[in-house]
């Protein structure tokens, strides 16, 4: 769930979004496929949001720490969790030993003293791992060009306040689906934090805000 969305600078990076993991994900230490899904293509939505706002040749260095975390997940996917299809359920590379954590708790799934690899092999990784974050960077736009209302009205949220919390986001986006403005393309939202339900033969891009008080915990 998002806890907290800034502007103010932080080292290379804008801004920053901190989220703020579920009590189920902090007790269990378990990550879904939709869930490293839904994190890549929110991690990318910088990058999409210069592309859209400035131009894709007037795009900044500031995203360069998504791309290293989107990377690491779907390395992970392809060479430790058997989340693709093309690689199957087997372990590439050698898991780090000990320690809990995750992808998203700055562990690197890659450890060192593999036993050797084949190049067709590392092809066919570095193509799933190419074709994994593609589908997330595809997606994420898709979403972000559908709900352009959403992106500025948090745009100038932002630009007037520098900092928006977890319960002023839900509001723009309750807000939006009370207006009939936030549009789903794909049915999976790509947002940490989101209250509402589909609502049952309904427009299949529409949704409702049936319970703002209760955000999806991912």
């Amino acid at each position: 769930v998002v806890a907290k969305i800034s502007i103010v600078p932080r080292g290379p990076a804008g801004g920053v979004t901190i989220f703020m993991p579920s009590e189920e994900r902090l007790n269990t230490g378990l990550y879904s496929k939709e869930f490293l899904e839904n994190r890549m293509c929110v991690a990318l939505g910088g990058r999409l949001a210069e592309e859209i706002i400035n131009g894709k040749d007037n795009v900044t260095t500031g995203a360069s720490n998504d791309f290293q975390q989107c990377t690491q997940v779907a390395t992970a996917m392809v060479t430790q969790l058997g989340m693709s299809d093309a690689v199957g359920q087997r372990i590439i590379g050698q898991q780090q030993g000990g320690g809990g954590g995750g992808p998203f708790m700055g562990r690197d799934f890659m450890g060192g003293g593999a036993p050797p690899v084949s190049q067709a092999l590392r092809q066919l990784v570095d193509s799933e791992v190419k074709r994994i974050v593609d589908t997330q960077y595809k997606r994420g736009m898709e979403l972000l060009k559908a709900n352009m209302y959403i992106l500025d009205t948090l745009a100038d949220k932002l630009l007037e306040q520098e900092k928006v919390n977890g319960d002023e986001l839900m509001k723009i986006i309750n807000g939006a689906a009370a207006e009939g403005k936030l549009v789903m393309p794909d049915q999976q939202m790509a947002v940490a934090a989101f209250a509402g339900e589909l609502v049952p033969g309904g427009d299949a891009k529409k949704s409702q805000c049936i319970h703002p008080d209760k955000p999806l915990m991912f």
